[in-house]
């Protein structure tokens, strides 16, 4: 037996946003499916109905009605307190996945820093290794040497160099 949708109200000037949002050709595939899931909603259709439409299934849609009816309140606030940038950036924010759980970062800013300077190093020079160039794996041995980090993964290294 399906269950109370949560009810999805807004002001006009949100809905502005939200159908600015839905007819934009920049904005993220999900972003506007989001905007849709709003607005729909608010025409009173059922999760099910919704989902058709945005090509999502009904849990999903559920999720998306019940952040917005979570978050009205403190829409309506910033859109009496600050400018309709910051209204946007604001829908935008509440139609925007949360951060997920995952591992804490294992590595700080400093040892990141030391093993990309491992990479510009000469590897004969500085570290006296019998090789002409850096591999990610004599990059990790290397930080694993000069007790930078305890162990690191060969492709941490690569991910360090990518982004540095």
């Amino acid at each position: 037996m399906p269950g109370t949708a949560a009810k999805v109200r807004f002001t006009e000037v949100q809905m502005q946003i939200l159908e600015e949002i839905v007819a934009s050709r920049t904005a993220s595939v999900r972003l506007v499916q989001r905007a849709q899931i709003v607005l729909l909603a608010y025409q009173k259709r059922n999760n099910e109905q919704i989902g058709e439409v945005v090509d999502l299934n009904p849990q999903q849609v559920s999720v998306w009605r019940k952040r917005w009816k979570a978050k009205q309140d403190h829409l309506i606030h910033v859109e009496c307190t600050d400018t309709k940038g910051a209204l946007r950036r604001a829908i935008e924010t509440v139609l925007t996945d949360l951060p997920r759980k995952g591992r804490d970062v294992t590595f700080t800013t400093d040892q990141q820093a030391a093993i990309v300077a491992i990479a510009c190093e000469s590897p004969d020079a500085e570290s006296e290794r019998p090789i002409s160039h850096w591999t990610h794996q004599e990059i990790a041995d290397e930080a694993i040497r000069r007790e930078i980090v305890p162990s690191i993964s060969t492709s941490r290294v690569g991910a360090f160099l990518k982004s540095g």
